[in-house]
């Protein structure tokens, strides 16, 4: 059996067609072993994450890695017998925490909540309005000398790519095929540009003047922005976060409260 075959009706020329097959993949993975909804509900200040032990956000995450780390998504996440909803603190697999959030919406949480937040490879699931708004937020819920950490895939990485032809857009569409994400993408320079804007859900891709231009319509102060590397940052466990499979096509960004 071929790649495609196992595929049936897979067209990577039609994006809007494979719509629907990648929002079942993403609800494929969001998959758990044990919830438990926590009494209480969900923590709303400072005092409350404290004792809660958490001390930042982890937002796109079902499972955070963070030990002392809220995970967030707009995905329901499932175990066998129970399903989250929004509005509700759960326990996952009775080590982390999660909770079921829209960042198109004002975050459930009193100003000065958190000492961090983290997403990866969020921004650009959302267009630049909403984008603006949720960094809004995650600077309205950071403490005083907080960080936030984003981390998106570089336009400025791709282009380079497309243009030197270096090599880098084969390796992507190697990295994408050992994921099981579909069959094999096509080779041809032009579709492997074309599929970070066109796929996965994907509205908007930045470079390292965009981000800082999002983040400072959201209040950050530019000189509170700073460029990284892969899990290098101002906190080592925020940065920790980082995903090694994906560091090739990734800008990293930090921004101070």
């Amino acid at each position: 059996m071929t790649a495609q075959d196992a595929f049936p009706g897979w067209d990577w020329d039609d994006p809007d067609g494979l719509a629907g097959q990648l929002d079942r993949f993403s609800a494929d993975v969001a998959t758990c072993r044990t919830l438990e909804p926590a009494a209480g509900g969900l923590p709303h200040d400072h005092r409350d994450f404290t004792e809660l032990g958490l001390t930042g956000i982890e937002f796109a995450a079902f499972r955070t890695a963070h030990p002392a780390g809220l995970g967030t998504d707009l995905t329901a996440l499932r175990a066998p017998d129970a399903t989250t909803e929004p509005g509700t603190l759960y326990r996952v697999d009775g080590d982390r925490w999660f909770t079921q959030l829209d960042i198109s919406k004002p975050l459930p949480f009193a100003d000065a909540s958190v000492d961090w937040v983290y997403a990866e490879h969020l921004i650009e699931h959302v267009t630049m309005p909403v984008a603006v708004g949720w960094l809004r937020e995650a600077r309205r819920v950071l403490r005083p000398g907080g960080v936030l950490r984003i981390t998106t895939p570089d336009l400025a990485r791709y282009l380079v790519g497309y243009a030197t032809n270096d090599g880098f857009l084969a390796r992507h569409r190697r990295r994408l095929s050992t994921l099981g994400f579909g069959p094999p993408m096509p080779q041809r320079p032009a579709f492997l540009v074309n599929q970070i804007f066109r796929h996965f859900g994907h509205q908007w891709i930045y470079d390292l003047d965009e981000l800082r231009h999002v983040l400072t319509l959201a209040g950050f102060e530019a000189g509170r922005i700073r460029h990284c590397a892969y899990r290098q940052g101002a906190r080592a466990d925020v940065a920790d976060l980082d995903t090694a499979f994906r560091t090739d096509e990734t800008v990293y960004v930090e921004a101070d409260r």
